[in-house]
């Protein structure tokens, strides 16, 4: 078995995807296309089923929780150029669809969805999944039969309804045509069990020739680092572990990085950093800067508020003008409006990515830095990120918003003293302090609440990693390694009621002008407005 760990493309900072929440919008995209990989026909009626005490129900259409899972069932991916033109594709397409919420039996993951599809030829697909935070998927269900998955390879799964299958013979026969990453089976809801193989490439025409007359199914992997043979064992879970390594080989923290993601990913350091350079870096740069170097429009709703262009005409006039930390709320602020075909890269929260770069973008361009510089910054910010990753679920539906905003800011401040040329030292105590500040925010965004109170916790993105690299420079002694801080914040998190975790039930969202935001959207959303 290959051991599944957290990495820089598939965790930290992905998937690519067009505007929307990372948890809410991304990963129910990728669940509803895994199951019409499943149905391996076009879908003639969708339903997706969410337990209505979860997080999907409460701030339902706010996330673009509804575009996500349209299009997965369709077949697309998060990144589709017409992702927001999907209902219009269904109805000339003559697609039905259905949201309903319900209790969710096959799971107690506040983030659990189950997509039901009918193809075309009346054939069904079934598949439940946990969103778990950064877009990523876990699927427990398939067709009714117990699975556990990520999407990390390709999946060949063998029903047998009535266990008439030996499976050592089965699992003889499948590696007679191709190695075996994983293999295992599981029982199904109605009795029988359901055979799985987790292979490194797509079923070759000698395995599928091999299983005729078998009821079977295939997945494709979703992420865009599949699992192979090549991964390695986690190089570290630890900043002490990380900076330990680059003592040791005389390396800096950002080529340990680059270490870590080749053992996880099998690519070679050439793969590892073009795809941080070419890709990652490019899209986080347009996110931030697309409104201010391009002639893009955002989408707005009613509720919207174009909090970019309020800080860019206050700020001549404003007592406080504070260099670069001004610099760095024009260009988080920025990040946050949705536009179309500007892509987001979460990094854990949906448009982290974009926020941290824009943290990053504005030291860079105040002290002359170089586009190398941050590149380092970047992979150092995702190997703190890994790490948040491999010691909890850094969603706000897990933890609250310490696992996304609070993550997000630590992985900014590590990456900045990495760029100011601090020590692996400094490094930790500003990702610890940082992330220390933000342990028990709760997730409570207000449905129609011009994106409060996310946007205080957003601007404390863009505020607090240049305060704590600066005090980490200064000598200042964090007292809790990173890791433990981590571990104080998933501790905490999950403490908390699960009304403060994204259900748009506790927190800000109980206050009575949050409650009547919230009303005003629910009807504006019954009404079938868009944003445009």
């Amino acid at each position: 078995m290959t051991e599944l760990y957290p990495e820089f493309y598939n965790d930290v900072f992905g998937p690519l995807m067009q505007p929307g929440s990372s948890s809410h919008m991304a990963a129910p995209c990728r669940a509803g296309l895994l199951c019409r990989a499943l149905l391996g026909e076009d879908a003639a009626d969708i339903l997706v089923e969410m337990d209505p005490e979860g997080s999907f129900a409460g701030a339902f259409g706010q996330m673009n929780e509804d575009l996500g899972m349209l299009n997965g069932a369709l077949g697309r991916a998060p990144d589709h150029p017409d992702f927001f033109a999907v209902k219009e594709t269904l109805q000339q397409k003559g697609v039905s669809y259905r949201f309903a919420f319900c209790p969710m039996k096959e799971s107690d993951h506040i983030n659990a969805l189950k997509f039901i599809l009918t193809g075309v030829s009346g054939k069904k697909a079934t598949l439940v999944a946990n969103s778990i935070g950064g877009g990523m998927v876990e699927t427990v269900w398939v067709n009714g039969y117990a699975f556990s998955g990520k999407g990390d390879t390709y999946a060949l799964y063998v029903f047998d309804p009535n266990n008439a299958l030996d499976g050592a013979e089965l699992t003889a026969k499948v590696a007679a045509c191709q190695p075996i990453l994983e293999s295992g089976a599981g029982e199904g809801q109605k009795g029988g069990r359901m055979h799985w193989f987790k292979l490194e490439s797509a079923p070759n025409p000698s395995l599928i020739q091999s299983l005729t007359g078998l009821d079977i199914a295939m997945t494709p992997p979703i992420l865009p680092v599949p699992t192979t043979a090549a991964k390695k064992p986690q190089l570290f879970d630890t900043m002490a572990i990380w900076r330990r390594l680059a003592q040791e080989q005389g390396k800096t923290l950002a080529e340990v990085a680059i270490d870590y993601e080749m053992a996880a990913s099998g690519w070679d350091r050439q793969q590892v950093v073009a795809f941080m350079r070419d890709k990652i870096q490019p899209a986080m740069h347009r996110r931030t800067h697309a409104l201010y170097e391009e002639n893009a429009k955002p989408l707005c709703t009613p509720f919207t508020e174009l909090h970019y262009q309020k800080w860019d005409a206050a700020l001549p006039r404003l007592p406080l003008n504070m260099g670069v930390i001004s610099k760095s709320i024009r260009y988080v602020t920025a990040g946050q409006p949705p536009v179309a075909g500007v892509l987001n890269v979460p990094g854990p929260m949906g448009t982290g990515g974009g926020f941290l770069y824009g943290v990053l973008s504005a030291v860079q361009e105040e002290l002359g830095l170089s586009d190398e510089a941050v590149l380092q910054g970047l992979f150092v910010a995702a190997g703190v990120g890994a790490i948040c990753y491999t010691r909890t679920n850094p969603t706000g539906e897990v933890i609250g918003c310490a696992g996304e905003c609070g993550c997000c800011a630590a992985m900014a401040a590590a990456a900045l003293v990495q760029m100011l040329g601090g020590s692996p030292e400094q490094a930790e105590a500003a990702a610890s302090m940082t992330l220390q500040a933000a342990v028990g925010w709760p997730c409570d965004p207000i449905p129609g609440g011009k994106d409060m109170p996310c946007m205080s916790r957003v601007l404390c993105i863009a505020s607090m990693p240049i305060v704590f690299a600066q005090w980490a420079l200064a000598g200042q002694d964090p007292v809790l390694p990173f890791h433990e801080a981590v571990d104080v914040a998933d501790q905490v998190g999950r403490s908390l009621s699960g009304d403060l975790l994204c259900t748009a039930r506790g927190g800000h969202c109980a206050a009575p002008a949050a409650r009547c935001a919230a009303a005003a959207f629910r009807q504006w959303r019954r009404d079938g407005a868009t944003a445009k």
